[in-house]
């Protein structure tokens, strides 16, 4: 399929102003309108044109009035609908196994009649995400609609629970226990529980150094709350100097429709430093944002403790390596239902003993994999048709580098002296710094260019790649936000103690 073509802008912004696509499409609308005025030709969807008005003048009004206002309330009646019935789905998906899971024993075969079910509302769901994306909140509602089914597998069918194994004091009375037991479908991460993932983040020592072992109610709120403000003003500026960026390729004709790989050496430092601000840092605030939003919301109304709401990411000082890229910094989401299913394919199916590298790496190549087609998923709520997208290739090729990089370190420790068993552990927890930094700009290196594929379908579409609802840089400008997020990331470094 053809990419979109950027609209033509037949309309200059003025110095100073915002400019933002739909100021384009509303330029593009009334330019092409007043060029088929001209040759008397507008039409309306009752057959009215121009320069032919129904007979009675005095009830006449321009063809367009009437077009444009029936859209208008058409489009906000339909969108309210979908947002009521993702919603309704949604609560739904998430109450259907958990009170599967209270009410049926561990082999029970209602169980296995759950996941078409599943299933069926999930497709339901995307289907109704892609006609209201393209858009960020969209796409993380599709993610949860998946991540609920691969935790329906895991929870029902491949390691089995019941009632009896939720917490008797979290949950108290009917709607408590269905309450808690739909948790444990869309908070995969399992905080507070016994199926707490590997890896999780703890809260910022930023609590205990202030005295309290779990954040105290109020102190939270107003950190999560400053932070998120300082977030959305960070990708507010994001979107804005994108979309510049890519009116300016598009008027330039810079931005070629598939991949280039023949770049010169600058052009490829330029590539990788663009893909990671991209992908992992505004895409890591942009999670995190969401994230942060959620937890205030659920602790105002009661529905969850601080305690239930760590961090996200890691910290960024602990990747010097692939592995700790996946594994400590980035979110882990998706990392307990992923795996769960994928250790039960490769042992049930494949029959491989437990424990052996084979299965390792088997798990860790169906974990991408899933991954991969979950993302393709999201693109199509993005608005990116699935033979384009890239998120398949890019997951897929994730593994890969991870064996290079064991081959790596398995040849370095051939190679090095005999080291007892206690110096090797030694070794393991404390990495010299070279070794860390120059295995940071070998997973800087990785990222950078094999997410080539998975971020340049994007970059095609910016007018769908909208970050923030409402723009403050339109209203404020772009130097006075500039400010105010310098200022904000002091207060935040001094006050709240953020680490990176």
């Amino acid at each position: 399929m053809p990419l979109p073509i950027w609209p033509q802008l037949d309309a200059k912004p003025k110095q100073g102003t915002h400019w933002d696509l739909q100021s384009a499409q509303a330029a593009n609308k009334t330019s092409e309108m007043g060029k088929k005025k001209e040759r008397g030709n507008v039409t309306d969807s009752d057959g009215y044109t121009s320069d032919s008005p129904p007979d009675s003048a005095s009830h006449w009004h321009p063809p367009w009035e009437f077009r444009v206002g029936r859209a208008t309330m058409e489009s906000h009646t339909s969108t309210t609908a979908n947002i009521l019935e993702i919603v309704f789905l949604y609560v739904t998906h998430a109450s259907i196994p958990a009170i599967i899971l209270l009410a049926t024993p561990k082999r029970s075969v209602l169980r296995y009649l759950s996941i078409p079910i599943s299933v069926y509302i999930t497709y339901r769901a995307v289907h109704v995400a892609s006609l209201l994306g393209p858009g960020f909140v969209w796409c993380e509602l599709a993610r949860l609609f998946l991540t609920v089914v691969f935790q329906a597998l895991n929870l029902l069918l491949i390691n089995p629970k019941d009632g009896h194994d939720l917490n008797s004091e979290v949950a108290n009375g009917s709607l408590g226990r269905v309450y808690y037991s739909a948790q444990l479908f869309t908070h995969p991460r399992g905080v507070n529980t016994p199926w707490k993932i590997k890896n999780a983040p703890p809260h910022p020592a930023y609590y205990r150094r202030k005295g309290t072992v779990s954040p105290p109610r109020g102190r939270f709120l107003i950190r999560q709350i400053s932070i998120a403000v300082w977030q959305y003003l960070v990708l507010d500026l994001f979107c804005t100097l994108a979309l510049q960026q890519a009116l300016e390729q598009k008027k330039h004709e810079t931005l070629p429709p598939t991949v280039q790989w023949d770049l010169t050496f600058e052009q490829w430092i330029e590539r990788i430093i663009s893909n990671l601000m991209a992908g992992f840092v505004v895409s890591r605030i942009l999670i995190d944002f969401h994230h942060r939003v959620f937890s205030v919301i659920t602790v105002c109304l009661g529905l969850e403790s601080t305690s239930d709401c760590p961090p996200l990411f890691g910290s960024a000082t602990s990747v010097h390596s692939l592995r700790t890229f996946w594994a400590k910094f980035w979110h882990q989401l998706l990392r307990r239902p992923l795996t769960s299913v994928s250790a039960f394919i490769t042992q049930s199916l494949f029959g491989h003993a437990s424990k052996s590298s084979f299965q390792h790496y088997m798990i860790v190549c169906l974990v991408f994999f899933f991954s991969g087609g979950l993302h393709v998923v999201l693109d199509l709520v993005q608005g990116i048709p699935v033979e384009e997208s890239g998120a398949m290739l890019f997951f897929a090729l994730a593994p890969l580098g991870l064996m290079i990089e064991d081959c790596i370190r398995l040849l370095w420790n051939s190679l090095s002296p005999l080291r007892s068993s206690d110096q090797l552990k030694e070794t393991k927890t404390a990495k010299p710094r070279w070794q860390k930094v120059l295995g940071l700009l070998w997973a800087m290196a990785w990222l950078g260019t094999t997410s080539t594929w998975y971020f340049y379908p994007q970059m095609l579409r910016p007018q769908n790649q909208n970050l923030v609802p409402f723009s403050v840089v339109s209203q404020l400008g772009f130097s006075v936000v500039t400010a105010l997020v310098g200022i904000g990331a002091a207060v935040l470094f001094l006050v709240f103690e953020v680490e990176i």
